[in-house]
């Protein structure tokens, strides 16, 4: 069954819409097991009451009595548990990408300076090569997308991936190209973006970029070639909640490891702390340690949370409300944004507690949590200006740091020693 062909209408419950208007009908649905051959859907609730990470998160439909995937510190390796062979971790592999969007080769998916025979020397490294070093999802033919829905309903949030549109509250948003059509795989930067004088580059083996404003990182990244740009908010959560629902607790840090959070000195000859890009290249699709000194593997993907923020596409907060856009293109202003329902007043900061899940993603909404309980993250808002969202934390940040870790403080303009972007792809269509 190719991704997509199918959405299933489940009988008497057709009142479950996009909205989820109809409360009712929402608890029956997500209560209904209905199982399809070929069809997938993992799925966690988060209770809103539990200010516990782990406790506060249940399995729903084919995730209920696997096994989490979780770093073993002792033993320095991760266990994937039950979630190895799941199609979003399977269909995940790292590959050398050409400027002009090819694949050229697959990498060793466990020391990424060979190909994947295992003995030809790979381009990681190579700053003439004419291409980057990214994480590649897999979603054609029969390997399934990832669709996403995320909803809340009374004291429960929901996120639930599925390999089908299993209904038309599942979205695909992270693959939407510019002009609208829909790709079948997505391409995440391996490595946090560098600057090779021209573009943003994702290699091993460089300096992070730092001290640049938005316009700059976008411009650096559209340098490239036609589809990169910077990271987005739509790829953010959809990535977020694939870790969540792996690792079935709030706590990315905890699950997956705790990211280089400490280690800034203020000297620019050192780069004010950061770490060089690919210290985990001979780690496989997942790697960290609990300590704060070293980086953090996702996905093949290093630095998703912790040394540098990353700037973003598609969140902002425009006088203290909080306006998403789930597909492109993007601006700086808010136009043509839309409105998840979030208001902050003045400024401030916090741990987040409360969060609001929904067609725009899981976002928060109240602080007064800590950093080992709701979703263990900090968040930061400034109301008086149009704020571009950071995410991720900095070399500096501490137990701040975490999947869900924001800035909505910061304009477009802002440059700074913590601040800078990476590069991601869109799939080119196919000729």
């Amino acid at each position: 069954m190719a991704s997509g062909d199918l959405i299933v209408k489940v009988a008497d419950k057709d009142t479950l819409d996009r909205t989820y208007a109809n409360t009712n009908a929402i608890l029956a649905a997500v209560g209904e097991d209905v199982r399809i051959k070929g069809v997938k859907r993992y799925g966690m609730k988060i209770n809103k009451n539990d200010s516990n990470p782990a406790t506060r998160c249940t399995y729903l439909f084919d995730a209920v009595g696997m096994t989490p995937a979780a770093m073993n510190y002792s033993a320095g390796r991760f266990d994937f548990g039950d979630w190895g062979n799941v199609f979003f971790v399977k269909n995940n592999y790292p590959a050398m990408v050409k400027y002009d969007g090819t694949e050229d080769y697959k990498l060793d998916p466990n020391d990424h300076t060979k190909k994947a025979d295992g003995k030809t020397a790979s381009d990681v490294s190579n700053t003439a090569y004419g291409g980057n070093a990214m994480s590649v999802f897999d979603g054609s033919g029969d390997k399934g997308k990832i669709w996403l829905s995320q909803f809340e309903v009374g004291n429960y949030e929901y996120m639930i991936i599925s390999n089908v549109q299993y209904d038309e509250s599942y979205n695909d948003d992270a693959y939407v190209r510019e002009d609208g059509s829909h790709a079948d795989k997505l391409y995440f930067p391996m490595f946090g973006g560098s600057y090779d004088g021209t573009r943003i580059r994702s290699l091993a083996g460089q300096a992070l970029m730092y001290n640049t404003n938005a316009s700059t990182e976008i411009a650096r990244a559209k340098a490239n070639g036609a589809g990169w740009n910077i990271g987005s908010w739509s790829k953010r959560n959809l990535l977020n909640c694939m870790l969540k629902i792996m690792s079935k607790t709030d706590n990315s840090q905890t699950a997956f490891g705790q990211g280089q959070t400490s280690g800034y000195v203020n000297d620019a000859s050192q780069n004010y702390g950061h770490l060089a890009t690919g210290t985990l290249k001979d780690k496989g699709q997942f790697f960290g340690y609990n300590d704060t000194t070293h980086e953090v593997k996702v996905f093949y993907i290093e630095k998703w949370w912790g040394n540098r923020w990353d700037r973003i596409n598609g969140l902002l907060m425009v006088g203290g409300e909080i306006l998403a856009k789930m597909t492109p293109p993007y601006n700086l202003t808010g136009k043509d944004f839309e409105k998840v329902g979030i208001t902050f007043a003045s400024s401030g900061s916090g741990y987040q507690k409360g969060t609001k899940s929904s067609r725009f993603g899981r976002i928060v909404n109240s602080i007064g949590g800590s950093s080992s309980t709701y979703t263990c993250d900090y968040f930061w808002w400034n109301a008086g200006i149009t704020a571009v969202a950071l995410v991720g934390g900095d070399c500096s940040s501490g137990e701040s740091c975490g999947a869900d870790c924001l800035n909505l403080y910061n304009s477009a303009g802002n440059a700074y020693w913590s601040v800078g972007a990476s590069v991601f792809l869109e799939q080119p269509i196919a000729a």
